[in-house]
């Protein structure tokens, strides 16, 4: 019975990264948050891919970790989340139907930058733009490097 219990874990480890999933699976019990945009490539049933784009945040450590190319795979948990609507205006993803987190698959991730500012559901892209004083000021020191 034991050589049987010892075969079905090595099997089981076999198929995953234990270190990445221990480390993803840590990430996940708290701690630091950051804001990022992720973009995430998922095959569907039909063998089609199909593209999520949502702003979100998840765990800094974790984060780090990714951008450290520290780990490949695992689950990244995404909470708060937003997204762009067809109306060109950030939502909240929470709804009567959905508790406002996701997770993924950190393979699944294509692309995970990290945003600066919180989101704010109802605007648009103009929450991101800088003030027209700074563009001003930044035109000014660009104008005597030269």
């Amino acid at each position: 019975m034991r050589y049987l219990l010892t075969i079905l874990i090595v099997l089981t480890l076999a198929g995953c990264n234990p270190g990445d999933e221990a480390q993803t699976a840590k990430s996940l019990a708290g701690g630091e948050k950051v804001w990022v945009f992720a973009q995430f490539n998922v095959r569907e049933e039909t063998d089609d891919l199909e593209s999520y784009y949502y702003y979100a945040q998840i765990s800094k450590s974790l984060y780090e970790a990714m951008a450290n190319n520290e780990v490949s795979s695992g689950f990244i948990y995404l909470e708060s989340v937003r997204y762009w609507g067809e109306d060109d205006l950030v939502h909240e993803y929470r709804d009567s139907q959905n508790s406002g987190e996701i997770i993924f698959r950190i393979e699944n991730a294509v692309k995970i930058d990290l945003v600066t500012a919180e989101p704010i559901a109802g605007q648009g892209l103009e929450q991101f733009e800088e003030p027209a004083s700074k563009k001003e000021q930044q035109a000014e020191l660009e104008a005597t490097k030269v």
